[in-house]
Parts: C-alpha cells; sequence; structure tokens
C-alpha cells in the first residue's frame, strides 16, 4: 500500500466505524453526525501530516546513529 490517500482513507473509515459503533451501542446516545465527520476528517488529515513529518525526518533518522558514541565507554584505568 504505497498510496497515503487510500491508507488515510483505510484508517478514516475504520475509526468511522468505531466511533457509529461506539455511539449507538455503548454510549445510546444520539449525537449529530456532523460531529462525526468532522472527527473522520480531523483523523483523515493526521494521518496525512504523519505520513509527511515521517517522510521529511526520514533521511535524518535513517543517517543518524551509525556512528560509535563520542564519549568513553572504556573501563576506568584507576
Amino acid at each position: 500500500m504505497d498510496n497515503i490517500f487510500i491508507v488515510a482513507g483505510l484508517i478514516s473509515f475504520v475509526f468511522f466505524v468505531c466511533k457509529f459503533i461506539e455511539m449507538r451501542f455503548i454510549d445510546k446516545e444520539s449525537k449529530p453526525l456532523k460531529l462525526l465527520v468532522r472527527d473522520t476528517l480531523l483523523v483523515y488529515f493526521s494521518v496525512l501530516i504523519g505520513n509527511f513529518v515521517l517522510d521529511q525526518l526520514k533521511p535524518a533518522i535513517q543517517e543518524g546513529g551509525g556512528s560509535a558514541p563520542a564519549v568513553f565507554t572504556d573501563n576506568p584505568d584507576f
């Protein structure tokens, strides 16, 4: 799954279904569908932004941590 828009859509759909089931069967109170759609869109855009940030930081994450630490890590001689 290389297309992030499809992945974000699937995650948002799962979120929508879970929140709908929670609203109908667990809370047993009817909230406006407008709020549920707003929260679903928030999840969709959060996934897109999170993926964008990870793509931007990926080179820094992959290049870091490959060298030896710049500190003394041997047993002391005294």
